[in-house]
């Protein structure tokens, strides 16, 4: 080789291979300002010194044999060094960083700029010639790759990807997307949306290209232009070549931030919202990272917070930094020596209840089935309505949230299957939180649960009452008819299922005993069962209703194992919902709160596995009500009268605030103004009168 090209190979091995870069994902991104600074060093440039090891003269030996005959020499030595094909590899990428529609060519014509970096006419036997070479040139980018996974990250992790399609072209064009700086922004992006270092869970490369779509909609994350179109173009199914290069990133994540400065030593997490209380507060969550215990973090204005490993795996400290409007818009950064804590704003969040701390927290991604709340900026409020409308779910409320500009909508689920997936079909703004994760796995949610899996790596679900199975969520399908092969036992059918939609293996009706589902790729194992005992379970009651296929009407004891229906004695530890009993003869009834709330109390209907076991005298006269925090009164009525009942201690009822215009709580409480004496009530009379009053006026 030439010195000039011996001079390329050692200048990009030391800035692209060196030290600095063991352990840290690595790309080979050269561009015209890169390649410049670099010439500099060497005194030539990069197209130059490749050029000048190109074989033209011996028509029967390959245009880059030279360079062929140095990289075998270099594996027979052992390949200690970064292999000898690097100027060549970087000149591919240079001219990737070229691929703009201008001077005649489309942004698409990799080879066309292949061949003008070396001076060449298009179409002339040379051109044709370097064109058809480029097969020699994919051969050394896949040795590079194995090379760099051969070495363990000594001299880094290889990001080298390419697709089905364009598989040669594709490996220089996986380097030209990503910069140097596009490197620290997706380091950030990992930490914001609460990835995992070394992605443990498996994130999906479809569910990494959705995240980062959501995560730079329209704001700018200062990733560059080309990266930016690449990822605006990229289909969603099917192999992605910016989707594969994202996930090797993402798998080689060690957790920290691309800060050479820094020695790539600072942890990033992304900080969660949690709403607490019920609603009535906002509070910051950050999780806890291994090996870090106890650090100190600034917010911008020099605030510092220090935080300590509590519960569950999350910091503490951060519980006097209150969020507010402002940092919910533009977001909020708090850096420390050893961790970087970073919120992304937006104007729509989704959050389930966390395991284990009990309170609403942001999260990534909606489960179907499961409830959620949404906390949406006054902006995207008609938007979300309309969009938590589609699903069909009766248990949304809307409430004030505890930040001025926002609100909270209660209780959003997803139980229609066929809503749900037209929902997301239709798409909007905002549409992209109720996008559950994309998964390449089979996996189980809900169901009965009855116990969990006992014997430490057996490998079993859950154990489920029968009747009770839970749902099974499928992995995407890469099939032309959209279908997923299903295997149940052994049993194979073909699924046209959305595997954003669980499907509930409730359905199949299935007997006592062990199940194994999924696809033949990925399966779980759940068990199914009548009860967990052969007997009564302890604690229960011994009054109940003796059945012998039919339950018998009256009430006696029920001792042993005799079959009957009965009752369950509740620990005080268990606390039970507030609930009030009335005759089944009510016509109507309402629930009161001091804040103008009216609540419709409906009769429950009768369960299915009830009404085939009892007899219809056995039902009994009552009607359960289940009261919710905060209402006090209870306002029904009979084909006699009107009647209102306290629903708390009479001290305990705070004093009314109606809106002046809430009619409907005046009217409810004016039905039974005279019925009751009590001066609580009679507070709520009044203020119902003036409501009144002031419609009349």
């Amino acid at each position: 080789m030439r010195s000039e090209y011996k001079k390329w190979h050692e200048v990009l091995s030391a800035e692209f291979f060196g030290a600095g870069n063991a352990l840290q994902s690595t790309v080979l991104y050269v561009d015209a300002e890169i390649e410049r600074e670099l010439a500099e060093r060497v005194g030539t440039g990069l197209a130059q010194a490749v050029a000048g090891e190109l074989n033209w003269s011996d028509p029967d030996r390959s245009l880059f044999s030279r360079i062929q005959y140095e990289c075998e020499v270099w594996e027979r030595q052992g390949s200690a060094v970064p292999p000898p094909s690097l100027p060549v590899l970087a000149l591919s990428v240079l001219a990737a960083t070229r691929m703009v529609s201008s001077e005649g060519m489309l942004k698409t014509n990799f080879y066309g700029r292949w061949i003008q970096l070396f001076g060449e006419q298009p179409s002339s036997s040379r051109a044709n010639k370097l064109e058809q070479a480029f097969q020699d040139v994919a051969v050394m980018w896949e040795k590079l790759d194995i090379w760099l996974e051969q070495t363990g990250g000594l001299f880094g992790t290889s990001t080298v990807s390419t697709d089905a399609l364009y598989w040669k072209i594709g490996y220089p064009i996986s380097q030209a997307l990503v910069r140097g700086s596009d490197r620290q922004v997706l380091t950030r992006f990992f930490a914001a949306t609460r990835l995992r270092p070394h992605n443990p869970d498996e994130v999906s490369e479809r569910e990494l290209l959705r995240r980062l779509r959501v995560w730079t909609a329209g704001r700018d994350r200062h990733l560059s232009p080309r990266l930016m179109e690449e990822l605006a173009s990229a289909p969603d199914t099917g192999e992605v070549l910016i989707a594969s290069l994202v996930k090797r990133l993402a798998d080689e994540w060690d957790g920290t931030l691309h800060e050479p400065e820094r020695e790539h030593r600072r942890r990033a997490v992304g900080l969660r919202l949690v709403v607490a209380d019920r609603g009535r507060r906002l509070e910051w969550l950050a999780e806890a990272c291994d090996g870090i215990d106890e650090t100190h973090v600034a917010a911008p204005g020099g605030r510092t917070f220090t935080l300590r490993r509590a519960y569950g795996d999350v910091y503490e400290g951060l519980e006097s930094l209150h969020p507010s409007w402002q940092q919910l818009g533009h977001g909020l950064h708090l850096e420390g020596d050893d961790l970087v804590l970073e919120w992304a704003p937006q104007e729509v969040l989704l959050l389930r209840l966390h395991p284990h701390l009990g309170e609403w927290v942001s999260t990534e991604y909606f489960e179907p089935g499961e409830q959620h709340w949404i906390l949406a900026a006054d902006s995207a409020l008609r938007a979300v309505r309309s969009m938590v409308d589609a699903l069909g779910s009766r248990t949304v409320r809307e409430a004030p949230a505890p930040v001025l500009g926002w609100k909270l909508f209660k209780g959003v689920r997803a139980v229609n299957g066929l809503a749900f997936s037209r929902t997301l079909d239709r798409g909007g703004d905002h549409t992209h939180v109720l996008e559950p994760q994309i998964r390449h796995r089979a996996a189980l949610s809900g169901g009965l649960r009855i116990a969990s899996e006992y014997r430490a790596g057996a490998g079993v679900a859950g154990h489920f009452l029968r009747g009770g199975a839970p749902d099974l969520l499928l992995p995407a399908s890469d099939s032309p008819d959209g279908r997923v092969e299903v295997v149940l036992d052994g049993r194979i059918e073909k699924l046209r299922a959305d595997p954003r939609v669980p499907f509930p293996l409730c359905l199949i009706p299935l007997e006592e005993g062990k199940y194994r589902v999924g696809t033949a790729h990925s399966s779980q194992v759940f068990t199914l069962h009548d009860g967990l005992h052969e007997g009564p379970p302890p604690g229960t009651g011994t009054l109940g209703y003796p059945c012998d296929g039919t339950a018998r009407p009256e009430l006696s004891d029920a001792a042993g194992s005799q079959a009957a229906i009965r009752g369950a004695e509740a620990p005080r530890s268990i606390r039970l919902p507030h609930t009030e009993l009335l005759r089944s003869s009510v016509l109507e009834a309402v629930l009161l709160d001091p804040h103008g709330g009216v609540r419709q109390a409906k009769r429950q209907s009768v369960p299915a596995w009830m009404a085939c076991r009892l007899p219809a005298q056995a039902l009994g006269p009552c009607l359960e009500i289940e009261v919710p925090g905060g209402y006090v009164w209870l306002v029904y009525r009979t084909a006699a009268r009107w009647s209102v009942r306290a629903l708390a201690a009479v001290e305990d009822i705070p004093p009314p605030v109606p809106a002046p215009d809430n009619y409907a709580w005046a009217y409810a409480v004016l039905s039974a103004a005279p019925r009751l004496q009590d001066p609580a009530w009679l507070d709520y009379v009044a203020a119902a009168e003036a409501v009144a009053r002031s419609q009349g006026a």
